[in-house]
């Protein structure tokens, strides 16, 4: 696990190609939890309601993989779809370690430098979930960018406009 773990970690440095990438239907259902949990653990810190947090990430969860799912079968890349997904889930992970700190740092101090190192993390899942779509899609980075906006407006906005219903 921890050699597949090293293959797919340079992604966050916009290295590699996420199809080479080792297919394995065992570390994608690891990082699905561990991402589950993270961002739980996220989502709970911003409501004090958990079940609603439960609900609010499942059904992210769910849209993200039903995105990921279309895309590359628009594309006629669905063969792809492990590694693709595994991709954006191990790279969201690694981001995601260096958020919680800033999001601690943020309910407890509110300071205006927390809320911008907030914004450069967000900017950075952006641009690598870009890369990643980029390399998966063969699109110039322009369409990429506009499919990692696509992909965090319908998971992200979409998980939280369902659970308002």
């Amino acid at each position: 696990m921890v050699e597949i773990l090293k293959q797919y970690l340079p992604l966050c440095w916009y290295e590699h190609q996420p199809l080479e990438l080792t297919r394995s239907s065992s570390f994608f259902k690891k990082n699905l939890l561990f991402y589950f949990v993270i961002e739980y653990f996220m989502q709970a810190n911003m409501t004090d309601d958990p079940f609603e947090s439960f609900t609010e990430v499942s059904v992210q969860i769910i849209l993200a993989l039903i995105f990921i799912g279309l895309l590359l079968r628009l594309n006629k890349s669905l063969y792809a779809y492990l590694q693709v997904t595994t991709a954006i889930l191990v790279t969201s992970n690694a981001i995601a370690l260096f958020v919680v700190p800033v999001l601690i740092w943020l309910t407890v101090d509110e300071d205006i430098l927390s809320y911008y190192c907030l914004g450069l993390l967000f900017l950075w899942e952006l641009t690598v979930i870009g890369y990643i779509f980029k390399r998966s899609l063969q699109v110039n980075t322009a369409a990429s960018v506009v499919v990692a906006f696509l992909y965090f407006i319908i998971t992200y906005l979409g998980a939280f406009a369902l659970g308002q219903m």
